[in-house]
């Protein structure tokens, strides 16, 4: 029920974003036109017309889209691989492979928080900052897509291992049937980020 609620609230928010981008485009037009000397620009006058075609992309293409790529691809691993349902069983439980493919999965997580840490932790580390800082720095820039890659890793592995990824196909699918169940949530991130982009040009926030 939850994730029914949820996927409603999703397409009102798809329905609604672009209703209020063309308010937008009206509010702007008529603001600018009434008072042309307020700071309000028009979307519908050349410059933004060519401001909102020209910018398209670079509004999109940001970072958090990235995030919520690598994310998705990540959960889409984990799902399919099965390495929840094992963890959530009990030793006694789990088949001998699952316990192996764990083994590994715990060797691998370990070894990439070691590895972090070498890279954060150490002196004139290789992820700081020039000045020495964890915040901002190449570790806070790349901290979503590492963990994320991290997690993808460590599931692929398990599932090869546990086999329940048998086949080259299988790894492909669990890859990108995650980006398949985010598919609402990247048309409202393009449809929202489009938006706040277009608030800012009109008020100049």
């Amino acid at each position: 029920m939850r994730i029914k609620h949820l996927r409603t609230i999703l397409n009102w928010a798809v329905l609604v974003i672009p209703v209020m981008q063309v308010l937008l485009f009206l509010v702007s037009w008529l603001i600018n036109a009434a008072m042309p000397e307020s700071k309000v620009r028009s979307l519908l006058g050349s410059e933004g017309i060519r401001w909102f075609f020209g910018s398209f992309v670079d509004n999109v293409a940001t970072s958090p889209l990235v995030w919520l790529l690598i994310a998705a691809v990540a959960y889409g691993a984990t799902r399919e691989s099965g390495i929840v349902a094992a963890l959530r069983m009990k030793s006694g439980e789990r088949r001998y492979r699952q316990t192996f493919a764990l083994r590994i999965v715990l060797i691998m997580t370990l070894t990439f928080i070691v590895v972090m840490i070498f890279l954060t932790v150490m002196p004139r580390a290789a992820l700081l900052s020039v000045t020495g800082q964890l915040f901002p720095s190449s570790f806070s820039r790349s901290i979503i897509p590492s963990v994320a890659f991290c997690v993808m890793a460590d599931a692929l592995a398990y599932g090869v291992l546990a086999g329940t990824l048998r086949t080259l196909d299988d790894v492909v699918a669990a890859l990108t049937k995650g980006i398949a169940s985010a598919a609402p949530l990247i048309l409202l991130y393009v449809l929202a980020s489009e938006l706040v982009a277009s608030c800012i040009y009109v008020f100049g926030w």
